[in-house]
């Protein structure tokens, strides 16, 4: 799954970290900042705030450790998060646009040639 994909349900910042935190699993900020800074211009306060708002998303989990360092860990794997945020993107657009949303879906599979109905299944049970 690309980070493009990643930054629409987040914010770009948002990505990067959770990019860097779903190769670690275990992080702290600093670690989060050190590889962060490789890829862009940062404040490691910005990277703390970022994680600290996340945490209270509950897309992160944070907990202290001997040094009085939070220790943060993703809640979802990659795949079980963009599974959920897709999951949930669709369901918002169901509600507001209800058969609208629907033909239009059905228009976009039509239009891409995407007939096999056992790969999708496949790929449905992958994420499941």
């Amino acid at each position: 799954m690309s980070r493009k994909k990643i930054s629409q349900a987040l914010g770009d910042l948002e990505a990067d970290i959770m990019e860097i935190i779903w190769n670690l699993e275990s992080v702290s900020v600093r670690q989060v900042f050190s590889r962060l800074k490789k890829k862009r211009k940062v404040a490691y306060t910005t990277v703390m705030t970022v994680m600290s708002r996340l945490a209270e998303k509950n897309v992160l989990k944070r907990k202290l450790d001997s040094s009085g360092a939070y220790i943060y860990r993703a809640i979802q794997d990659k795949q079980t998060f963009l599974a959920a945020t897709s999951k949930k993107a669709i369901n918002a657009l169901l509600s507001e646009f209800g058969e609208v949303a629907v033909a239009q879906f059905i228009d976009i599979i039509e239009s891409k040639d995407i007939r096999n109905a056992n790969n999708w299944r496949k790929k449905l049970k992958k994420v499941k």
